[in-house]
């Protein structure tokens, strides 16, 4: 694990287009559903989570800080 991710996957590019990355993975992988099934993700299923999760927080980090991502109701 290494290696860069390189893969072009239409997940991970559509991820890269997406205005908001935090709304992708709510509509595209919301949490309970892939903390319930990580004990049953091939490696390279895992290989492929570890890549969108490498390219989410890289586009993240490009965009804003954490607190333009935050919003705060008051």
């Amino acid at each position: 694990m290494d290696e860069p991710f390189t893969c072009t996957c239409q997940m991970k590019t559509d991820l890269e287009n997406s205005a908001d990355v935090f709304s992708f993975f709510k509509e595209n992988y919301p949490l309970p559903g892939i903390v319930d099934n990580l004990n049953k993700l091939s490696n390279k299923e895992l290989r492929c989570a570890c890549c969108l999760m490498g390219a989410a927080l890289f586009s993240i980090s490009r965009k804003k800080t954490i607190w333009g991502w935050l919003k705060i109701k008051g």
